[in-house]
């Protein structure tokens, strides 16, 4: 016997009270909606907003599809069918042959289906569905024949997730018995992307990567196109003092890459191709050789001249840990720039700090053509390498809201046929759910008024300051302790009061950290109207009675 020879007929089909062919989608408002769904339905209150009448209300003018809220908005969804025995009279299935109900969701994209696939209990995020029938679960699938049995001790589900339907037997007004399976609709859920070649889109990954080609000058990237090598080009830095588009190439390496620092095994490559970029003592070379030009037939002319590599003094730099000379380095070159009017503007750079931070490097930094090529190839390379890493770490949510995604929910039934064998029947085309989309967490259409009291004036001197309490560290609590907030913003704000060292607990009043928090919104919402003007959508403010509860 095997699952594709039905002997007991079973359907699925929409709840006795719901008119047409789909299967029931509800929405609650309150948290207990499980407890209220049983008693709408003994209770037969099928003319509730819950029934049917919130599918308008949370359709939107733009499209024909109801967008499903979510819990964070403090609504709640049911799905609900009905089993019934396909044979004449269609009586209901009889509660005892259920042995499994449940519901898989499907995202419908570019006109094909997708179903949401877990691995050893772990999301691979959405893959096309199959329509062949068969079992989700694939440990299932190969018991279906009976030949072999489910395991006692389950391995980790692998398969289309599934969400429990639970069953629930009723009667309508005419007292005629009912089988109905319903379950709660979960809109949450994420996933880590595993497969590179499906992680970004081509069209986009190609355009960051050419943007961040450009991001740096030549010889280092491509925003000035990719001119003819000139002498100049290899005069990186002249006796500590580097150009300009060195300077940014070393603020990349430092801030984004931090190229030396231990640890970073993904900046081998980098670090491997600094170990043949050379600081050089120029004046102990002729001067001819000074004055020239850089390639590769005259590094051994410069070998005598080298004093260490620039991977070398990048790692010495950060071996002083918070200490990093090139940190405050760089910033007071950005101060310069930003007093200037821009980099371009700026007459000449600070010279390069020693790596212990005692005093200026005096030394010069040539780069040959060759360097420069393998240069960009490898930035290129750390670039994909860490969008890539970073991606894979970022948690993508399972339901999207892009203009062509539709979701709609398929039930199922696991029930024993006469040879008391398990089988599987799926819900046929109309009886799925409607299409809908899924509301994103901060949708201002989907969202609901909050209840926020404030605290009156009266309570903000009143009791001890007990509400939000705060563990400080002794460090820390010296550094905000010694704070002189009498000096407005500038650098004078950070004074230097006694140092205790040790841990304190700060306590705050709830009243006046409410008050701070809203006058402090109200402040930056008048002063970022000037950018976005959103007043009228940011704020509404009405007179309102007071609730006497």
């Amino acid at each position: 016997m095997t699952s594709a020879q039905p002997i007991h007929p079973v359907r699925l089909r929409p709840p006795f009270f719901q008119s047409g062919e789909q299967a029931a989608l509800l929405r609650y408002l309150d948290a207990d909606f499980i407890a209220r769904f049983q008693q709408d339905v003994q209770q037969r209150r099928f003319e509730e907003p819950q029934f049917g009448q919130w599918i308008s209300e949370d359709t939107r003018a733009s499209d024909r599809h109801p967008v499903l809220r979510l819990p964070t908005h403090r609504a709640f969804h049911v799905v609900c069918c009905e089993v019934i025995c396909e044979r004449f009279g269609r009586p209901p299935l009889d509660p005892a042959r259920i042995t499994s109900a449940g519901f898989v969701i499907r995202r419908r994209r570019g006109g094909g289906e997708q179903a949401w696939v877990l691995e050893q209990g772990e999301a691979l995020g959405w893959q096309a569905a199959s329509d062949a029938g068969r079992d989700p679960d694939l440990d299932r699938r190969l018991c279906a024949n009976g030949v072999l049995h489910a395991r006692a001790n389950r391995a980790t589900y692998s398969g289309e997730q599934t969400h429990p339907l639970h069953v629930l037997t009723s009667h309508d007004e005419q007292g005629q018995r009912h089988t109905l399976l319903f379950g709660y609709v979960p809109l949450g859920g994420f996933y880590y992307e595993r497969q590179e070649d499906t992680l970004f889109d081509p069209d986009s990954r190609q355009q960051v990567e050419q943007f961040a080609a450009r991001s740096l000058p030549w010889p280092f990237g491509y925003r000035d196109g990719s001119p003819a090598w000139t002498a100049e080009h290899s005069w990186l830095i002249q006796r500590g003092v580097p150009s300009s588009g060195c300077f940014e190439w070393l603020r990349l390496l430092v801030q984004r890459y931090h190229l030396g620092e231990a640890g970073r095994d993904d900046n081998q490559a980098l670090e491997q191709l600094g170990e043949d970029i050379w600081f050089y003592r120029d004046w102990l070379l002729p001067h001819h050789v000074q004055y020239g030009g850089f390639h590769e037939q005259m590094r051994d002319q410069f070998k005598p001249a080298r004093r260490f590599s620039l991977t070398q003094y990048l790692r010495d730099c950060f071996a002083r840990g918070a200490d990093n000379p090139l940190v405050p380095w760089i910033s007071r070159q950005e101060d310069a720039a930003d007093r200037a009017g821009g980099l371009e503007r700026l007459a000449s750079l600070e010279p390069l700090p020693q790596a212990d931070g005692d005093g200026e490097l005096n030394l010069s930094l040539r780069l040959s053509a060759a360097d420069a090529e393998d240069l960009r190839h490898q930035l290129g390379q750390r670039f994909r390498r860490q969008t890539l890493t970073q991606a894979r770490e970022i948690p993508l949510p399972k339901f999207t809201q892009g203009a062509g995604d539709l979701y709609q929910i398929l039930p199922f039934v696991r029930a024993k046929n006469d040879q008391g064998k398990e089988q599987i029947h799926w819900a046929d085309r109309a009886c799925r759910s409607l299409q809908f989309r899924v509301a994103a967490p901060f949708d201002p259409e989907a969202s609901r008024p909050s209840l926020i009291p404030m605290p009156g004036l009266k309570d903000l001197k009143r009791g001890l300051a007990k509400g939000a309490s705060i563990l400080t560290p002794g460090d820390t609590f010296d550094l905000i302790n010694g704070l002189n907030l009498k000096k407005g913003a500038s650098e004078d704000v950070v004074g230097s009061g006694p140092k205790f060292g040790i841990q304190w607990i700060c306590s705050f009043s709830l009243p006046v950290i409410t008050l701070v928090a809203m006058i402090l919104l109200m402040i930056m919402i008048s002063l970022l109207n000037i950018v976005f003007f959103w007043l009228p959508w940011v704020r509404i403010c009405l007179p309102f009675p007071k609730i006497d509860k």
